[in-house]
């Protein structure tokens, strides 16, 4: 297998020693390394695959736009029959044992090396975020819990709210991941932000 090797690591380290003394409004690090892995079931079989795949995980199934788990293991309905699965690499499945017991019914992709998972938190994080993303974050409104799909300016995302903090996990691709990364950086500067490993 190959290492998993993060994309931003250079760019992290540099940041973290340039915003060390600034007071910390926002806080950004890289989630790594990560496991990511996507389910798409076939279009007669979305609530078979959907009650084996969290019986798989011992998860409950979440909501349209939810996620259910915790850190180390979460599964987010992010479209019609779709989910991301997230997690520490000890804690999720292989990709082929799991499309074994997914045979028939859903398609399983590890997607890990091409996604880079990032980690917005504190009180203007939701101020920071709103700069490149159209989406309302208030809590009322994208409370904990909910995950979707979206954009982070023209690059398509996967947004999901963690806590009450707030903390928001950020999924991109990875070619876009040290321009989403700068663009954090900008857009939290005027707050005051720490940059962690």
């Amino acid at each position: 297998m190959f290492a998993r090797r993060s994309a931003l690591s250079n760019s992290i380290h540099a940041a973290s020693n340039l915003h060390a003394c600034l007071p910390s409004n926002v806080m950004i690090c890289e989630r790594h390394p990560v496991s990511v892995l996507q389910v798409s079931a076939f279009a007669t079989t979305i609530k078979e695959t959907e009650r084996t795949l969290c019986a798989a995980l011992n998860l409950e199934a979440p909501g349209a736009n939810q996620l259910s788990g915790d850190s180390s293991l979460s599964i987010r309905c992010i479209g019609p029959g779709v989910w991301q699965i997230l997690g520490e690499i000890s804690r999720t499945p292989a990709a082929k044992p799991l499309r074994d017991t997914l045979h028939n019914i859903a398609t399983v992709v590890d997607v890990s090396h091409g996604r880079s998972a990032l980690l917005v938190s504190g009180p203007c994080a939701i101020k920071t975020l709103a700069k490149f993303c159209g989406l309302d974050l208030h809590p009322d409104r994208f409370m904990t819990g909910s995950s979707t799909q979206t954009r982070f300016g023209h690059i398509a995302m996967t947004l999901s709210r963690i806590d009450d903090a707030p903390t928001f996990e950020l999924l991109v691709f990875r070619g876009y991941a040290q321009h989403v990364f700068e663009s954090l950086v900008d857009g939290a500067a005027e707050f005051g932000l720490r940059i962690t490993q």
